[in-house]
């Protein structure tokens, strides 16, 4: 559960983009900034498209996925051995809220209240990456902002999911980027 909790953690959430005339320069995270205690403020979802087949039939749809009663916390811990992992433990949790919209059908909200962020888990940062492992799988998120108070993560989501619907079992195929801001 654990897992999973911190998989919608991080596949949910906004973006944060500040543009001027000065922002020539590519951005690059520092990784020193990402210590401490983060509090999640805001989950999104961008260009989310879903298909399956459902009763022999293809269908197709967008959603999209937000958050809400936000009191989910993540603290990253930075090692002070080489042989000993960064640490980030989370905990806490937050309402998601997806929302599917196929055509010729009305728009389904569907909620899920998360209770318990993550547990422990390492991580590691390489260039502008932002790598967790949880129970032995690594999720590798894309640092978009960052500064003292604020860490913007994307995720580019590809996979399939298996949803139970009725009697059915669906296997569906999901794309998008998701989005998770933190705050200090």
């Amino acid at each position: 559960m654990k897992k999973l909790a911190f998989l919608l953690f991080l596949t949910t959430t906004t973006l944060i983009v500040s543009c001027s005339s000065d922002d020539d320069a590519p951005f690059v995270a520092d990784e020193t900034l990402i210590p401490g205690e983060w509090s999640l403020t805001e989950t999104r979802s961008e260009n989310g498209r879903a298909s399956a087949t459902i009763g022999g039939l293809p269908v197709n749809g967008d959603y999209s996925v937000t958050g809400r009663d936000y009191t989910a916390t993540a603290t990253f811990t930075e090692s002070t051995s080489e042989n000993e992992p960064n640490i980030v433990a989370g905990s806490g949790g937050f309402i998601l809220v997806a929302n599917f919209t196929i055509p010729f059908q009305d728009p389904i909200e569907v909620k899920q209240n998360v209770t318990e962020l993550i547990g422990t888990s390492e991580w590691t940062v390489n260039g502008n990456t932002l790598s967790v492992t949880v129970q032995q799988e690594t999720t590798s998120n894309e640092i978009t902002s960052l500064t003292e108070q604020s860490m913007t993560l994307k995720i580019a989501v590809d996979e399939e999911i298996t949803v139970e619907f009725g009697a059915e079992t669906i296997i569906a195929s999901v794309t998008g980027d998701q989005f998770i801001t933190l705050a200090r």
